[in-house]
């Protein structure tokens, strides 16, 4: 039976089952879904400054009590800036792929930097960036990367976190979310936090999700789930997040995740599973908050697929025969479509 649980989200990261994460992920990279769910190496995800603002927040406004399990406070007062960051985050993930199992760096300081110089996109000479670089907050901020990071933490400034408090005090107080996020348990309402259902199947696959915030209502009968976005681009979620970054996926999986919770409570009997709602912030904070509603519609859009601007998004149901085809048939390195045609495609449709 399928039981919504609220439980640590490593332990919910554990369970080897695909998510809408892993799903988007071969939607996009089919060569990093193998790599990360099939080998099991450790890939490493970027992260945008709006990402880790974002995961702050979500830690700070739905488990304030998760923060130490999840962060490390930098001894700096704010992370490096633009093309620095990029140069930092580069170096740590070049010193990383250099270190073998014992912990040995198997490659010079020199080589990874020109490597990690390369990628950053820096226009200034290699050592004018090693110059800024060494005995600077930079360098100091990259010893921490590859102290903690093998931990599972992420490292932020004290000017994140406060960022991120301000946020969540705005998502408090905002009169578009105040009453989402603030809203407790009651004899009306039944509130879960990170909410995680495991074990429901779309069309013959195992999933997993966890949902931010699901609020059950009672006296509508209704059973309404949260997403919590941050992003630089608040007011054009759709084209910057939604579409961008296939949200749609989710929002359709936590549909189904939800309805597999109702359908495990007995006394959920009957409610209906409303469409998701994106609640998206701005990493800045300077941008009202704003709540995104899906409809029946954008549901179906997301399992059969849609075209947007003159742009096909590939729809849940066909993502997930591909994966299936993929797991089936061990072959990652070409599309389910082109084996078909036996490697002939057409130039154009």
């Amino acid at each position: 039976m399928i039981k919504g649980t609220v439980k640590t989200e490593a332990t919910y990261r554990a369970k080897a089952i695909d998510s809408s994460s892993s799903l988007k992920e071969f939607s996009m990279d089919r060569k990093k879904y193998y790599r990360k769910y099939i080998l099991g190496e450790d890939v490493e995800d970027k992260d945008t400054q709006a990402a880790t603002i974002g995961r702050v927040v979500e830690t700070l406004l739905l488990e304030p009590e998760e923060f130490d399990n999840r962060f490390h406070m930098s001894s700096c007062a704010e992370a490096p800036s633009a093309l620095m960051l990029a140069f930092v985050n580069a170096l740590y993930k070049h010193t990383k792929e250099a270190t073998d199992d014992h912990g040995n760096v198997t490659r010079s300081f020199e080589d990874i930097s020109k490597d990690a110089y390369v990628e950053s996109g820096f226009k200034i000479k290699y050592d004018a960036v090693i110059g800024k670089f060494v005995g600077s907050d930079a360098e100091i901020y990259y010893n921490e990367m590859r102290l903690v990071k093998s931990k599972g933490l992420t490292v932020v400034t004290a000017e994140d976190v406060t960022n991120a408090e301000k946020i969540v005090e705005e998502l408090r107080n905002n009169p578009v979310t105040k009453d989402v996020v603030n809203l407790v348990n009651s004899p009306r309402y039944s509130v879960y936090n990170q909410l995680q259902v495991e074990n429901y199947e779309i069309d013959g696959h195992m999933f997993k999700s966890m949902m931010d915030k699901v609020i059950v209502d009672h006296e509508q009968r209704t059973i309404q789930v949260y997403d919590l976005k941050c992003t630089w681009s608040v007011e054009n979620f759709l084209e910057e997040y939604y579409l961008y970054r296939r949200a749609y996926i989710q929002a359709y999986l936590y549909t189904i995740a939800a309805t597999a919770f109702r359908d495990s409570q007995e006394e959920l009997d009957e409610y209906d599973v409303l469409p998701p709602r994106f609640l998206v912030c701005d990493s800045t904070n300077y941008y009202n908050p704003l709540i995104y509603k899906l409809s029946e519609q954008d549901l179906e859009d997301a399992y059969s697929g849609f075209t947007h601007k003159s742009r096909e998004y590939k729809g849940v149901g066909t993502i997930i025969a591909d994966l299936k085809w993929a797991l089936e048939n061990n072959v990652w390195n070409i599309s389910r479509e082109n084996s078909i045609t036996n490697g002939l495609v057409k130039i154009r449709g």
